[in-house]
């Protein structure tokens, strides 16, 4: 006799005996197999194993695959009695029972009591009304005699500090991170009280900068001109020249030059983050913590400001050009670049310390599908359905965290729109970059002065229904807008596009739930999940990872809502991370799970597949 031992990752394990010499048992997540692994990672008939006297034949019948000692099974694979195979997260093998049989050792990290959650198998393994024809006594019977159990091992000292307790993980109070100059290497800034000389050389300098080319009579947009930018190079290195002698050590008088043009004519010591091709983003905790995610890493620069002054002007030199404002009445402001740089300051009274400063920039070169792929993000599979996706006009949502790359992923989507579509845009800081001709781009407008004219996203939604639009983009829902956004999906505006922040689909459809709330409509909680359901057909959830890496991590299919009243949600592509190698970079790979989506004919219909094709 034999039996299929089945084992998950928490350590459990159910058999299922093999009462006939020669049969074919299926596994896989749907209810008609004889074997069911409930877990999305499994294919509806992932695997067959076919016992043929001593032979054990092991079908794959996945596109995830089955693996043996890590090894993928193409299609067929003979076993060895007691060999292992894994679909994730669960091992089986097919072993011999009765008298003298030895048990199979189990891989290593799926023994018992390891404390890793997760679904066991359902269905007829494990349970004793599917066991096959063999009952329930007879099952227990067959199993192999438990190993002797090791004594409990001898209870520890309680830990008295926190070092004992968490070991590596205490926190050290004497850590000072290390500043990074443009060039990634570590750098040691002065101490303060040479920073302090030559702040205040500086300050004289700037006086006496302004006395002689009268700057006060300077509007704030003139300081980029070319006209300003000459004159005051030209007197500011006069100057320079005439008082070298005072320059504080150990500073030079191209330092000097340098950082009065940038404090005068440009962003003072964020200048040159702004340009550097390396820098993604620069975050202004305060006046002597500037940090720069560079080339991927966060890391905290050199750089520093004078005073909270010198902060306010670089503020200032950002948001006014743009039409915005920023005061102790209006403290935070959402604006942007000349670039396109997404932009957000806040300052006291809402700022405790110093003005906070938050610049998202965007690549010089606009990002296309194929840099997605090159970096990992996605595989040529998920790009091609996407790609049909946008060009069969379903309404896709783009979930994901801060930084994640939502942005860019949908100026990446927004490229397979039709050429002859008209699409509006709606955002608070126009950042999305479509390069279609017939493209209307709309952004909010803050209040003036008097705290009225501000227009916000969800009247410019309701306004760009107005417009005759094809498709509606708007670059993130954050309130009441969502709603109009899903009535927009849902009445002749398919292939609409939009981002929300959330970290899985699941907690998308909640996020775009509270949303509708904000709104002020008292709707039925059922009534929202409907609009939701028969609105979104995908949503693409987008992650950061711990290397500064951006992936898709799921494409998954809205389908409706299911006897419960909650939204049904089926996983089309996912992403498993497998580690961290030894230079710090996360590792893993994309898998589709075996899911087709509900809309396939679709794609058939509009010439957009052909029926050989496998997503």
């Amino acid at each position: 006799m034999k039996q299929i031992r089945v084992l998950d990752n928490r350590g459990q394990e159910y058999l299922f005996p093999l009462d006939k010499p020669v049969m074919e048992v299926s596994i896989g997540r749907s209810q008609n197999n004889d074997i069911v692994l409930n877990s999305k990672t499994v294919s509806r008939r992932h695997a067959i194993i076919k016992l043929m006297g001593e032979r054990v034949m092991l079908v794959n019948q996945s596109a995830n695959g089955v693996f043996v000692n890590g090894e993928r099974v193409e299609r067929v694979r003979e076993l060895r009695l007691g060999e292992f195979a894994a679909i994730e997260p669960y091992r089986f093998c097919v072993e011999a029972t009765g008298p003298g049989a030895q048990p199979s050792v189990a891989p290593r990290g799926y023994g018992p009591g390891n404390g890793r959650a997760n679904q066991p198998p359902g269905g007829r393994a494990g349970t004793p009304a599917a066991m096959s024809s063999v009952s329930a006594a007879t099952a227990t019977a067959a199993l192999p005699e438990r190993r002797p159990v090791a004594p409990a091992p001898k209870k520890k000292k309680p830990a008295e500090t926190v070092e004992e307790l968490l070991g590596d993980l205490a926190p050290n109070p004497d850590y000072q991170e290390q500043r990074v100059s443009l060039r990634g290497e570590e750098v040691v800034i002065h101490e303060k009280k040479v920073r302090q000389a030559f702040i205040g050389f500086k300050s004289e300098l700037h006086d006496e900068l302004k006395e002689r080319l009268d700057l006060h009579s300077f509007q704030i947009t003139d300081y980029s001109s070319p006209r300003v930018v000459r004159q005051v190079s030209e007197k500011l290195k006069e100057l320079i020249a005439r008082r070298q002698r005072e320059i504080p050590r150990p500073y030079t008088p191209d330092q000097v030059f340098k950082e009065m043009m940038d404090e005068v004519c440009g962003l003072g010591p964020i200048e040159d983050l702004v340009k550097h091709r390396g820098v993604s983003e620069i975050m202004v905790v305060d006046r002597e913590h500037i940090y720069a995610e560079l080339n991927g890493k966060i890391v905290l620069t050199d750089r520093i400001f004078n005073d909270e002054k010198s902060m306010m002007t670089v503020i200032e030199r950002i948001v006014i050009p743009r039409g915005r404002r920023i005061d102790e009445s209006n403290p935070l402001v959402d604006t942007r670049l000349a670039d396109g740089s997404r932009v957000n300051a806040v300052i006291p009274p809402l700022a405790l310390k110093d003005p906070c400063l938050t610049i998202r920039k965007f690549p010089d070169e606009r990002l296309t599908v194929k840099d997605l792929i090159n970096f990992g993000s996605m595989t040529d599979e998920m790009a091609k359905f996407l790609a049909r996706a946008v060009r069969s006009k379903k309404n896709i949502v783009i979930s994901g965290g801060t930084g994640s790359g939502k942005t860019t992923l949908l100026n990446v989507l927004s490229g397979f729109i039709g050429q002859t579509e008209r699409v509006v845009t709606i955002e608070d800081a126009a950042e999305l970059q479509i390069y279609q001709e017939h493209v209307i781009s709309l952004e909010t407008k803050p209040p003036n002065l008097e705290g009225k004219g501000e227009i916000g996203i969800r009247e410019l939604v309701k306004n760009a229904l107005r417009m005759r639009p094809d498709r509606i983009v708007v670059g993130e829902c954050r309130g009441g807008e969502a709603l109009d956004m899903l009535q927009a999906m849902n009445t002749g505006h398919d292939g609409s596009m939009t981002t929300v922040h959330s970290n899985s689909p699941t907690e998308a459809i909640a996020r775009l739930e509270t949303l509708v709330l904000m709104s002020g409509m008292e709707l039925p909680t059922r009534a929202i999940r409907e609009q939701i359901a028969g609105s979104v057909d995908v949503i693409i959830q987008q992650s950061r990872f711990m290397d500064g890496s951006r992936r898709i991590t799921y494409i998954t299919e809205v389908l409706g809502i299911d006897d419960d009243g909650f939204v049904k949600l089926e996983d089309i592509y996912r992403y498993r991370q497998k580690g961290i190698n030894e230079k710090g970079k996360v590792y893993g790979y994309h898998m589709a799970t075996g899911y087709l989506p509900s809309f396939l004919d679709e794609f058939l219909i509009k010439g957009l597949a052909d029926p050989e094709d496998f997503f």
